[in-house]
Parts: structure tokens; C-alpha cells; sequence
């Protein structure tokens, strides 16, 4: 039985010179779980908002089409009527939460519709046992990993208990027990009608579970193709030589619960370190914790020979530079290329120089086409390569890196861990904090695993896959 239907719809952002989706036609039907695959860029977050009904009522553009949810035109709906019978989890969960404790933020949205509240403790419940975040419900969202803020953004839509659940990117932050635990949830949900559509780029997670892949390129649907996967590299050299950057016996709790436990660390000069470990072991606030974004409540930091253990975060900028998981925090202007030059401006660089390196972290972020685009009208994966770009360009000695490839292609994977290797080569030193196991295979030299508190070599061996070239 069809669910929904979309029929010629297009739309076109505010100020764009193209449409971001052209003449789509499309039907989903209960109970089934859709894949739907693309490029950064090329609409899916788009299309699930025209499903969510947010376009044309929330984002300012030109629409044109019709798209029926559980047989209610969207286009003359109230919002909350197309909310009652589809609902989207955001690619940036950052921007989903609005109370201060899971379990109330999980609540919020049956609220919002007006349902009983006995009904309404129930779905929480097993929303939040459904997307593993039962043992989260008490905790402040603010207080939260990447990973956790994720599961936490599930069960409020999965809580919803709506025909039709949109999910854009959710295993981006999750670790593989927890993505092979959501599949397994979405699975189950389909069995009792709900159709599931989801956007992805880390494919492999969802391949055997869906039941049908499209795939969405230059604002067009198309059906998927069984392309081969890539071949295999030679796995990277581990560098050797003395230390860019030192932590030891670094320990800090927060609200009562113990982050970092004497926890030792040494990155090599030119090297690329990849850190793993489950959603909540510290991986994020360890590198807040060397960033200077946080302090430790005991242990040291040194940068070459110099201790930085107190130094606030501009002092040590831009020999060290993070960029964060939500890209969105990072976006203070109204154009990209302004945003790119934005730490070059605060540093005084002459405008002629800025100029240069400004054109020339564009065009190796593969961003110059979009220099006069507001950054908050890109996708998730290209406001995550403006950010990477804004903090390059200032030419840091130590790079960290948390979930990076968020909302990234394979391509624009592959091309970022070819920058990242290209910058070891020049004398950067990068430590990058991920779930994606492809992109850890590929950029890194080195595995480090954070787990109780502390740090340890990760034990998986490296599975490296082939490079694309730039």
C-alpha cells in the first residue's frame, strides 16, 4: 500500500542558481525499509525535508510538485498534521534538541500532538530502549557525546510513533554494535508497516537490510547499481620521531561520571593518528581537553617542549586546531570564501596573502564553486569540508579532527584522506576521532582506542582501501 508519493516535485534554495531536486517522481510503500544513496550535495536531505513536509513550509525557496504523506497534501497541510504522520531525524542531531534532559526532549514531540500521557511515557520508554539510549534518559543533553546526542535525536522521532520515519545520516556517529542495533530496530519497525526511508552514505550498514536502494544524483532519481568495491591499498607506514604533541596522566569527570583515567598519549611529527572507541568513552572531550576548549582536572599537555597544560585556546591557536562534530558551530559568515578567510582576518595576515591562501584551501577542499554560497544552504557534508577548510588555511601544526566525514560521500571521503596524508607529508600532525572504519583504514597511520577512561593501541588490523584521486 503506498504511503507516500511525490509527483514532478522540484525545488530550488533562496538565492540559488540551480534546483536542488528536478521533476522527482517517487512512491514508498508501508513496511518497507528504503536506502537512498548520493553524492555530498546532491538533495537527500533535501528530499527527506519535502517529505517531513519542512519544505515548502520552513525553508525559504521555490517548490513545485505535490507530495502526499499518508494521504495528506503537504502543500496545504498545517505542519503539525504532516508531523503527526512523518517525521525526520536530522543530519546534525545538534540542532533536533530542545529540553534539557533526554527523556523530557524525547517527550516533546508526542506532546507536541496532543497524545495521552500514559501513552505518552510508554512510547518514550521503548523509543529510548529502541535506540539505545535507555541508560541516557536522566542526562543532560548538553552533557552528551556526538554518539549519544544521535541515539537521544532516534528516540525522539522513533517515540513519535508516526507511518513514515526519515532518517538522514543516522549511523554517522554511531559505533558498529550501536549502527547493527538501530538496523536491527528499523527492521523490526517495518514488520509492524512503518515505511523507513533513509539517507546514507556508509551503505554497508543498511546494504542486506533494505529493501530497496536509490539513488539521488544532480537533483534526479535513479535505481541503484551493484558497482564493485574498490580495490585494497598497501597499508600506510607507522612514522616514527619525536612527539608533536604530549598528554600525560590526564584525568577529568564530569557531573560524577569518570571521562579520563590517567590517560597517556604521544602523536608523532607528520603523522595521522585515528582514535576510536565506543559513543561516550571521551574521544570528544579528549580532544576538547588538548584543544583548550576544556580543562583536565589533573595531568599535563605539551606542544613540542612547550607546556600548555593552562593556556587558554586562543594562545594555542593556530599551532593546535580542532574542528568539532557539528560543522554549524563552526559557520560565522554569510558566504564560504569569507568563512575560509575568517581565522586569516583575525590573524592579521595581509589581504593579498589571505587571498592566496584563501583560493587555495578552496580549491583543495574542492569548494571553489560553492565560494559565494551562504554555508548554511550546503549540505552537511559540504558545511563539514568548509569548516575543515576554515581551520586549515591558518596552517596548524596539530590538527584535531572529530568525526570528520559526517554527511561525506565516498568520493569526498577518499579526497579528504588523501588531504589528510598529503598534510602529514608536509609536517601536520593529525588526530582524528571517527566511527567510520573505511575512512580509518585509509587516512591513518597510526590506531589508538579509548576505552574506561584510557588510551590503548587499537588491536583491529587495518584494512586500507584504494585512494581516489583528487
Amino acid at each position: 500500500m503506498i504511503v507516500a508519493r511525490l509527483e514532478r516535485v522540484g525545488f530550488r534554495y533562496a538565492g540559488a542558481d540551480a534546483d536542488t531536486l528536478s521533476d522527482l517522481d517517487m512512491e514508498l510503500s508501508r513496511g518497507e525499509l528504503v536506502l537512498l544513496e548520493g553524492g555530498s550535495g546532491s538533495g537527500k536531505s533535501t528530499l527527506l525535508r519535502v517529505l517531513a513536509g519542512t519544505i515548502p513550509h520552513l525553508h525559504g525557496g521555490r517548490f513545485r510538485g505535490r507530495c502526499v504523506v499518508d494521504g495528506v497534501d503537504t502543500r496545504g497541510a498545517a505542519p503539525a498534521a504532516v508531523a503527526a504522520r512523518s517525521t525526520l531525524a536530522f543530519q546534525d542531531p545538534e540542532a533536533q534538541g530542545v529540553m534539557r534532559t533526554v527523556s523530557r526532549d524525547v517527550a516533546f514531540g508526542p506532546e507536541c500532538l496532543g497524545r495521552p500521557s500514559e501513552r505518552i511515557a510508554a512510547d518514550v520508554t521503548w523509543a529510548l530502549a529502541a535506540a539505545g539510549a535507555a541508560h541516557l534518559a536522566d542526562r543532560a543533553l548538553a552533557d552528551l557525546s556526538g554518539g549519544e546526542r544521535q541515539r537521544a535525536a532516534l528516540a525522539g522521532v522513533l517515540a513519535m510513533r508516526t507511518p513514515i520515519v526519515l532518517l538522514d545520516e543516522p549511523t554517522s556517529q554511531l559505533d558498529d554494535r550501536s549502527a547493527a542495533a538501530l538496523v536491527d530496530t528499523l527492521v523490526a519497525l517495518t514488520a509492524t508497516g512503518v515505511c523507513v526511508l533513509v539517507a546514507e552514505h556508509r551503505i554497508e550498514r543498511l546494504d542486506d537490510a533494505a529493501d530497496r536502494h536509490l539513488v539521488l544524483d544532480a537533483g534526479r532519481l535513479r535505481p541503484a547499481t551493484n558497482a564493485a568495491r574498490p580495490p585494497r591499498r598497501a597499508a600506510p607506514r607507522d612514522p616514527s620521531g619525536p612527539a608533536a604533541l604530549r598528554a600525560d596522566g590526564l584525568g577529568l569527570s564530569i557531573a560524577g561520571r569518570v571521562i579520563l583515567t590517567d590517560a597517556e598519549l604521544a602523536l608523532p611529527r607528520a603523522s595521522v593518528t585515528v582514535l576510536s572507541g565506543p559513543n561516550g568513552a571521551g574521544k570528544t572531550t579528549l580532544l576538547r581537553v588538548l584543544a583548550g576548549l576544556r580543562s583536565a582536572d589533573r595531568g599535563r599537555i605539551l606542544l613540542g617542549d612547550d607546556d600548555v597544560t593552562d593556556a587558554p585556546i586562543e594562545d594555542r591557536f593556530p599551532r593546535i586546531a580542532m574542528v568539532a562534530q557539528d560543522p554549524g558551530r563552526h559557520l560565522l559568515c554569510e558566504r564560504v570564501d569569507d568563512e575560509v578567510a575568517f581565522a586569516l582576518v583575525q590573524l592579521g595576515v595581509p589581504r593579498a596573502e589571505r587571498e592566496r591562501r584563501t583560493g587555495s584551501a578552496l580549491a583543495r577542499a574542492d569548494l571553489t564553486a560553492l565560494a559565494g554560497r551562504h554555508p548554511l544552504d550546503l549540505s552537511v557534508g559540504e558545511r563539514e569540508r568548509v569548516a575543515i577548510a576554515a581551520i586549515l588555511v591558518a596552517d596548524p601544526s596539530v590538527l584535531l579532527l572529530d568525526e570528520p566525514t559526517r554527511g561525506m560521500d565516498r568520493r569526498a571521503k577518499e579526497r579528504l584522506a588523501n588531504h589528510l596524508r598529503a598534510l602529514a607529508a608536509e609536517g601536520t600532525t593529525v588526530l582524528v576521532a571517527t566511527h567510520d572504519a573505511s575512512f580509518a583504514d585509509t587516512c591513518g597511520t597510526r590506531r589508538l582506542c579509548i576505552d574506561g577512561g584510557r588510551l590503548r593501541p587499537d588491536p583491529r588490523p587495518a584494512r586500507p582501501i584504494a585512494t581516489v584521486a583528487a
